[in-house]
């Protein structure tokens, strides 16, 4: 799937693992901090974004699916990480890192996922900036990073209806409910 932003020649698609290879030529110290990397990503765990602009790699977000409970019920929602949005010092201040996210929130909202988190060092200010501009929200705090989360299911994925309008008469026991 590939997005095309005219203005600017950048190109957002989705990404392989020949695009990891060449992000850790250029981004090598940063992913050395994400916790299994190489193990991940021959498993194939990983959602790839990657931007490029004029035809050079110049951004890439990482993110991995994962479920959670909903108040300790059998419910499970599906969620994604955010576990690296990076764009290379060359090409910044040309809106890929922008880009990047906006694309991810439409494929997510596509897919049904129900919130997207993200870690971040509790004194990283202008990520946090960031990433509010974008509707996320810091919902905790731990072990000095704090944990934003954008959510984009505020129904818990139940289409919106009015229940009045469907409403059936239900007979129990010759009593109408």
């Amino acid at each position: 799937m590939d997005f095309k932003n005219e203005k600017s020649r950048i190109i957002i698609r989705t990404g392989n693992n020949e695009d990891i290879i060449e992000l850790q030529m250029c981004a090598n110290e940063f992913i050395e901090f994400i916790d299994d990397f190489e193990i991940n990503l021959h498993n194939e765990k990983y959602f790839i974004l990657a931007a490029y602009y004029c035809k050079n790699l110049s951004g890439i977000l990482l993110a991995e699916n994962f479920i959670s409970k909903v108040n300790g019920l059998e419910t499970l929602i599906p969620n994604i990480q955010l576990i690296f949005l990076f764009v290379n010092s060359t090409y910044r201040n040309k809106g890929i890192a922008s880009l990047l996210l906006k694309n991810f929130i439409k494929i997510q909202k596509k897919e049904k996922i129900g919130s997207i988190y993200i870690n971040l060092p509790q004194k990283y200010k202008f990520g946090k900036k960031f990433l509010e501009k974008f509707n996320f929200v810091q919902i905790k705090v731990v072990n000095n990073k704090i944990v934003l989360e954008r959510k984009l299911w505020y129904d818990f994925g139940i289409e919106s209806c009015d229940f009045s309008k469907h409403r059936k008469q239900i007979n129990l026991n010759n009593n109408t409910i």
